[in-house]
């Protein structure tokens, strides 16, 4: 296994400086008195340079740094998880005070329990020499993301003005997505004179993925090529050209179509930015959920709604709260994982509907600008049969920001849960038109619109594309409610065995 040295992705620095910075660390008045930190964190940077950082779990680290016993269950003892918190805030005071000034900076990416190393540069020219100098605070609770400036192709500069406008406008829209962190516009324009490599620039700034963008122009049109860069290691997720007619054009409207349509597809809970990570941690073998952040939790969870998966996002998400009592983004999380539960017949709380009423409703009133927030907050609603303020709520929502094509179709979904089955279906057409990867329960709101307008074998159809966990009892039910009504009573065996074998008893708890 090569070392992420060896795989280039720390360009900077050698074995050599990066053991020196260590000790810088550990010898400092923040580390020195906590043994459990120290060799916590001389046990993960040794790992990661030997190339080990597969071995970089709980269970081992748990072993190896904590001095668990050999058979510590971090399922049970949630201790590595706590000490990493406690690792990352302790990291952060350091290079807030005493290694302000350091040349190399050694995090703990919230999500992973493997370092990066990554050079501090500070400009110090224009700092006063009496006061220390601010360090470059990268902040790692969730994505990050930076938008290049584009690069104008234009036979003359005439359209200089349309071309800076890419970077401010996508920076401005994706600003306002509560599960990524966008660098500001003006930090990036830095390299617009003299690019360096993507890994580098995302090394310089701090981010996960850059977007990229050219523009050229023809005698007849306009074209904006458009594209998602992962800046570890370089490669292209995404990509896209748009093409428009110069005589019909108006170029802040283009602007805005693409602007708009980037953000669909890129951002939300089912985007390609949270897509690819989610890849990059399963190729990497981290498939330990205790690894992930609260958004990938969720992402896991929405894409099956195993038992499993809801146990161990319960677990995580419960505790992210504990640990950060105003965190809105979980609080919503949270409620939506309750109600669920509750509808699968999943054991959760003991009021599951009303905890998750109380957390949705704190949830917005902590963020009254959440999106997110008050979608699930609309959702919690239909689950309490307030139908006026599911509808208030899911309306809002939709005035609270430009529609991912994941909020789309969650939305979407909503709409036609709460019996409003037109606008559902064509937020869910949206959705998919931009984005088909979606989560199994989007083809549920079609179905329930299909049953609603008699069109059975259409919601039979989209029974057959809910890709879920043989765990929930939905998928056999609404087939054999579609099949009863199309009296295919002589295909209906197989589904009225799966629920009696697998789901009497929660079935007869619902009823």
């Amino acid at each position: 296994m090569a070392s992420l040295l060896e795989k280039g992705l720390n360009l900077k620095q050698s074995k050599e400086e990066i053991y020196s910075q260590l000790d810088r660390i550990l010898e400092s008045e923040l580390f020195s008195p906590s043994v459990v930190l120290s060799n916590f964190l001389r046990f993960i940077v040794e790992e990661t340079i030997n190339g080990n950082t597969e071995e970089l779990k709980e269970y081992t680290i748990g072993i190896s740094a904590l001095d668990r016993p050999h058979d510590f269950n971090p399922r049970i003892d949630a201790i590595v998880r706590i000490h990493a918190g406690r690792l990352r805030r302790l990291l952060q005071e350091y290079y807030n005070g005493p290694g302000a000034t350091d040349s190399i900076r050694i995090e703990v990416i919230k999500g992973s329990y493997v370092p990066v190393f990554r050079p501090q540069k500070l400009n110090i020219s224009n700092v006063d020499s009496k006061k220390k100098p601010a360090n470059i605070d990268f902040s790692r609770d969730k994505l990050t993301l930076v938008v290049m400036p584009f690069r104008n192709l234009c036979p003359d500069s005439q359209y200089q003005f349309f071309v800076d406008g890419f970077g401010e406008e996508l920076t401005r829209v994706f600003s306002s997505c509560p599960l990524i962190d966008v660098i500001a516009h003006h930090s990036a324009r830095k390299f617009a004179r003299d690019p360096d490599d993507l890994r580098v620039i995302g090394s310089k700034l701090g981010t996960h993925y850059a977007i990229t963008g050219s523009v050229r122009r023809s005698s007849k049109e306009i074209r904006v090529n458009i594209g998602l860069v992962e800046t570890l290691d370089g490669g292209q997720v995404w990509s896209k050209s748009y093409k428009y007619d110069l005589a019909d054009s108006e170029f802040l409207a283009i602007q805005d179509d693409i602007c708009t349509e980037v953000f669909a597809v890129l951002s939300g809970q089912y985007g390609y930015l949270i897509r690819d990570t989610m890849n990059a941690f399963q190729q990497n073998g981290k498939r330990d959920l205790a690894t992930f952040d609260a958004v990938l939790w969720n992402y896991y969870l929405q894409m099956n709604h195993s038992r499993e998966a809801f146990e161990t996002t319960r677990e995580l998400l419960e505790e992210a709260i504990r640990n950060e009592p105003e965190n809105a983004i979980c609080m919503s999380l949270l409620a939506d994982l309750y109600v669920d539960a509750y509808a699968f017949g999943f054991p959760t709380v003991e009021d599951p509907v009303g905890e998750a009423f109380k957390l949705a409703q704190k949830s917005v009133s902590i963020d009254p600008a959440s999106q997110y927030g008050h979608m699930i907050y609309g959702w919690v609603n239909i689950y309490v049969k307030n139908r006026e303020q599911a509808l208030k709520s899911l309306n809002y929502a939709m005035e609270l920001g430009p529609l991912s094509s994941s909020i789309s179709g969650t939305l979407g979904f909503g709409f036609a849960c709460a019996a409003e089955y037109d606008l559902g279906k064509e937020l869910l057409d949206r959705s998919l038109s931009l984005n088909p990867y979606c989560p199994w329960w989007y083809y549920m709101g079609y179905y329930f619109i299909h049953y609603h307008r008699g069109e059975f074998e259409k919601a039979l159809l989209s029974t057959y594309k809910m890709n879920v966990s043989e765990d929930v009892f939905l998928r056999p039910l609404l087939s054999l409610a579609a099949k009863a009504e199309l009296s295919l009573y002589d295909e209906i065996d197989s589904e009225v065995n799966i629920l009696n074998t697998m789901f009497r008893g929660i079935l007869l708890d619902l009823s």
